[in-house]
């Protein structure tokens, strides 16, 4: 039996989630794109932030109160995947909590990164500060990054996983077809969560032009002050000595 699991909406956010941080990982570590990082990042925030909203507005199995969260039902999971499975068509319990990891920390990586901007100066929130330093601010984005990075690779575990031992399922497949071949209430959006969803996905893709155009990041003076940084740490190396 086919069951309309994934919308479209809930789709095109997984896809756009997805390209979008491989996109902005891959050009981190070069200071000449940190326009584009930075712009990448605000196309995340926007998508994270439309998840937010739509796990209380979407469809059935989008909504948090879908999620089967809590010790018990990873036990059940964990115990037996396949009656798990039947009992929870959307997100397993493994996948919800890993979803809401990756949706929340997500969150705090654009958020950290924008303000780490903004304590140089820089970006669309240079005027914000919340009372640390770049170098902390700096040093918990890189720990945020490395943790969702950690949740993603579990999720595509739990997905090979399901490839493997669980095929006929099609969990896999579902996300580019919307279907899973399990028994469940086949979701329909309505006319409000039409809206929403065109809303939000056309105002994260909107926000990278804009940003490129209006956002204004100076990457000579983020390397000035990098090599500012380098050069006073080697001095104190050298005092210390």
């Amino acid at each position: 039996m086919k069951t309309y699991i994934w919308s479209l909406p809930t789709r095109i956010f997984h896809w756009l989630l997805v390209i979008g941080m491989v996109a902005a990982y891959i050009v981190a570590e070069e200071e000449e794109l940190l326009h584009l990082h930075s712009s990448i990042g605000y196309v995340v925030g926007i998508l994270l932030l439309f998840r937010i909203i739509w796990g209380f507005a979407g469809p059935k199995y989008s909504r948090f109160s879908d999620f089967p969260l809590g010790i018990t039902a990873l036990k059940s999971f964990f115990t037996d995947m396949k009656k798990s499975k039947s009992e929870s068509p959307g997100h397993n319990p493994a996948a919800a909590l890993v979803m809401l990891g990756i949706i929340l920390l997500g969150m705090l990586i654009v958020v950290s990164g924008s303000l780490l901007l903004g304590s140089k100066g820089q970006g669309f929130f240079s005027s914000v500060s919340i009372g640390l330093s770049s170098g902390s601010l700096k040093e918990i984005h890189e720990i945020l990054v490395n943790v969702v990075i950690a949740l993603v690779i579990f999720h595509l575990l739990g997905n090979l996983v399901d490839f493997v031992f669980n095929r006929k399922v099609g969990t896999l497949q579902s996300m580019f077809t919307g279907y899973k071949n399990i028994e469940g209430e086949s979701i329909k959006l309505n006319s409000f969560q039409k809206i929403l969803a065109t809303v939000g996905i056309v105002s994260a893709i909107a926000i990278f032009p804009y940003s490129q155009i209006n956002q204004k990041i100076d990457v000579k003076n983020e390397n000035k002050e990098q090599q500012s940084g380098s050069e006073e740490k080697e001095n104190d190396d050298e005092d210390g000595d």
